[in-house]
């Protein structure tokens, strides 16, 4: 199991979206990032996946916020530009 693996639990059950979209969102938020910053490649014990989610969900409001939020302006940043309407 990896980090990117947890991340993806937890951010599935905290918004009640499907896992392959939490993935999909958590791989642009990825290339995004330097992976020193996230490490989410990094493969981590059953034990320790386990503290990691116990650790995250005692923040969840603060970590799904920071989630969408991010999301939100990578959407921002990368949308291709409409015209003058």
């Amino acid at each position: 199991m990896t980090r990117g693996d947890v991340f993806i639990e937890i951010f599935s059950e905290l918004s009640g979206e499907p896992k392959k979209l939490i993935a999909e969102m958590l791989s642009f938020i990825e290339i995004s990032m330097p992976p020193e910053l996230h490490r989410f490649d990094k493969e981590i014990s059953d034990i320790e996946a386990g503290q990691l989610l116990d650790e995250l969900m005692q923040e969840k409001e603060a970590i799904l916020n920071w989630f969408l939020e991010g999301y939100r302006r990578f959407l921002l940043r990368t949308r291709i530009p409409q015209g003058n309407a």
